[in-house]
C-alpha cells in the first residue's frame, strides 16, 4: 500500500538495545542482545545501537556484561545491520574509548550537551582516522534556539563528524521547532541529519515524519517505543508510516512489527511490560474500520485466518459498519 511516493532513503537506528536498556535498568544480557539482534537483523533495520543507557564506558558492574562482551555478542548475531554505539566523552575516556574503535562498528555517536559539543573533539577524530562514520548527538535540544543548535553543528562539521542527531532528550520539542532546527542544521552543515526524540508529548512519529520532510535522513527508534521516559519513537510505526507514504527504506514492516513479540517474551523477565501495538499499525496502515478489530481476533480464533491476512482483505473489499456478516464469509473463505 503505497501513498505518495517519495524518491528518497530513510535509515533506521533501532536504541531498544541502549535507550531500551534505562528500561530494564541496564539488565539485558547476551543471550537478549543477540535474540533482539538477530530479529531487527532479519527485519532489515540499518543500524541497531547496542550498549548501556548512557553509552559504551558508563556502565561497570560486576555479573554483567562488558562493553566488549556486548560488542562480540550483538557483531555476531548482525549479518547485514550495521552495529552502532552511543559514547559520552565524560563518561569513556580516551583509552576504553580507543579499545571499542578495533570493532566493527558501523556508526559511533559522541553524546554531547547541544549547547557545548567540544567534548566530542578529539573522539571524532580518532573514529575518523579508523575509518568509522562518526557523528554528534546533541541532546537536550529542545532547550536552545534553532539558530543556537546550528552554531554548535556547524562546529561538529569542522571537527570531521559525518553525522549530526538533533536529540529531543526530553520530548518536548513542538512540531515547528523541530522542523525550523532540522532545516537549518542541514542547510548550514549540508551534513547526514538524524533525529531522536522521546514520546513525552506523543508527538515521537509525528516529529519524526516532520524532521524527515525537512531534511533528516535518518530516525532513531525502539522496539515497541522501549526507552527513557514516554519511550522513544515506535520502530514498527515509524516503519508502517514511511511504507505507507512511499520512503525507500530496508525495513520490512511486517517483520518489523513481528519485533515486539520478541522483546515482549524478553522483557517480561524484568518485570516490564509494553503496549503490543501490532494489530492497531496494522490497522492503521490498511484502513479498516478501528471498531472491526474485536471482529477480527474473533474471527481469527474461530476460523484460524491471520489477523494480517484478513485485515488486509477487509481493507481490499472495503467493508464498512454493517458488513459484519460478509467479514464472516471473508474469514470463512480465507481459512
Amino acid at each position: 500500500m503505497r501513498g505518495l511516493m517519495v524518491n528518497r532513503k530513510i535509515k533506521i537506528i533501532d536504541s531498544t538495545l541502549r535507550d531500551g536498556n534505562h528500561t530494564v535498568g541496564n539488565r539485558f544480557d547476551l543471550d537478549d542482545i543477540k535474540s533482539i539482534v538477530k530479529t531487527l537483523d532479519q527485519s532489515g533495520i540499518d543500524y541497531i545501537e547496542v550498549g548501556y543507557g548512557f553509552g559504551m564506558g558508563s556502565f561497570n558492574k560486576e555479573g554483567f556484561a562488558t562493553d566488549y562482551q556486548i560488542l562480540d555478542a550483538a557483531i555476531g548475531q548482525a549479518k547485514n545491520s550495521k552495529i552502532a554505539i552511543l559514547v559520552f566523552p565524560n563518561k569513556a575516556d580516551i583509552k576504553s574509548y580507543e579499545k571499542l574503535l578495533d570493532y566493527d562498528i558501523g556508526l559511533i555517536r559522541l553524546a554531547v550537551q547541544a549547547s557545548n559539543v567540544e567534548p566530542a573533539k578529539d573522539y571524532i577524530k580518532l573514529a575518523r582516522d579508523k575509518g568509522i562514520q562518526v557523528g554528534g548527538f546533541m541532546m537536550m535540544a529542545s532547550r536552545l534556539s534553532a539558530d543556537e543548535i546550528t552554531s554548535e553543528a556547524s562546529k561538529l562539521k569542522k571537527f570531521g563528524a559525518d553525522t549530526i542527531t538533533i536529540t529531543d532528550s526530553a520530548g518536548a520539542m513542538i512540531p515547528s521547532s523541530v522542523v525550523d532546527t532540522i532545516k537549518k542544521v542541514k542547510e548550514a552543515t549540508k551534513l547526514e541529519i538524524g533525529f531522536h526524540t522521546h514520546d513525552n508529548l506523543g508527538l515521537a512519529v509525528g516529529n519524526s515524519m516532520l524532521a524527515i520532510s525537512s531534511g533528516a535522513s535518518f530516525i532513531d527508534t525502539a522496539i515497541a517505543g522501549l526507552g527513557a521516559g514516554a519511550g522513544n519513537t515506535r520502530t514498527e510505526s515509524l516503519v508502517a508510516v514511511l511504507d505507507k507514504e512511499g520512503y525507500k527504506i530496508n525495513a520490512d514492516m511486517f517483520k518489523s512489527i513481528e519485533c515486539v513479540k520478541v522483546l515482549d517474551k524478553i522483557i517480561k523477565k524484568y518485570d516490564v511490560n509494553i503496549k503490543d501495538m501490532r494489530d492497531m499499525i496494522l490497522i492503521g496502515y490498511y484502513g479498516i474500520y478501528s471498531a472491526f478489530m474485536k471482529n477480527v481476533s474473533d474471527l481469527s480464533d474461530k476460523y484460524g485466518v491471520s489477523k494480517k491476512y484478513l485485515i488486509a482483505n477487509i481493507a481490499k473489499n472495503r467493508y464498512v459498519p454493517g458488513d459484519e456478516e460478509k467479514i464472516e464469509s471473508l474469514a470463512k473463505m480465507l481459512r
